[in-house]
């Protein structure tokens, strides 16, 4: 080895594509053909949920998609919104959410203009509020006129994320669900 493969930061150069890993992959690419909606990938801590992302975004053609990350997700719903805002290049500091909203529609519009998708990657979903994950459901309903939908988002989370997602308040984010995968442990078959 030229670099350190077990560090905590997870390095896509280091992906090992074991049958689930493959399975996670399509599951992914499916979800972003779809051009909107959720896409959910859980597993258990270290099943490689991240660095599978990573290696998506690895693949991507850069012209075509603007990938915005939060990886902090113990936040309120107010407190996310702003973070997405954030991520995407948007400043946040000292404007309303009516002023930002525009701002963030105005972004998408320019980006689908140019023909590029927004993808947000918030890891750790299973942190958060009911009201944060509302949040990301209305951020998913702002179109822009003449194209679909441009912004997609992939929520990664640990199992109990699954629990969350089943709860009746979340009818409206689960019918948004375009591909889910569940990442396993690896067995002796894929080692």
């Amino acid at each position: 080895f030229t670099a350190m493969p077990f560090q905590l930061t997870p390095d896509s150069r280091f992906f090992y594509g074991s049958k689930g890993h493959s399975r996670a992959i399509a599951h992914l690419i499916y979800g972003l053909s779809q051009g909107e909606g959720f896409i959910i990938v859980t597993g258990e801590v270290g099943a490689g949920k991240t660095t599978l992302v990573e290696r998506l975004w690895s693949e991507l053609d850069r012209d075509t998609y603007t990938l915005a990350r939060i990886n902090t997700t113990q936040v309120a719903a107010e407190d996310l919104f702003r973070l997405t805002m954030n991520a995407f290049g948007i400043s946040a500091q000292g404007l309303d959410k009516a002023t930002l909203l525009r701002d963030f529609q105005d972004m998408l519009r320019a980006y689908a203009s140019g023909g590029r998708r927004c993808l947000l990657v918030v890891d750790e979903a299973q942190n958060l509020s009911l009201p944060a994950l509302e949040e990301l459901r209305m951020l998913s309903n702002v179109t822009v006129e003449g194209a679909q939908s441009v912004l997609q988002t992939i929520l990664l989370g640990q199992p109990q994320f699954r629990r969350k997602l089943a709860m009746p308040d979340l009818d409206q984010l689960r019918q948004r669900v375009l591909a889910s995968y569940h990442l396993g442990p690896m067995t002796e078959e894929e080692t």
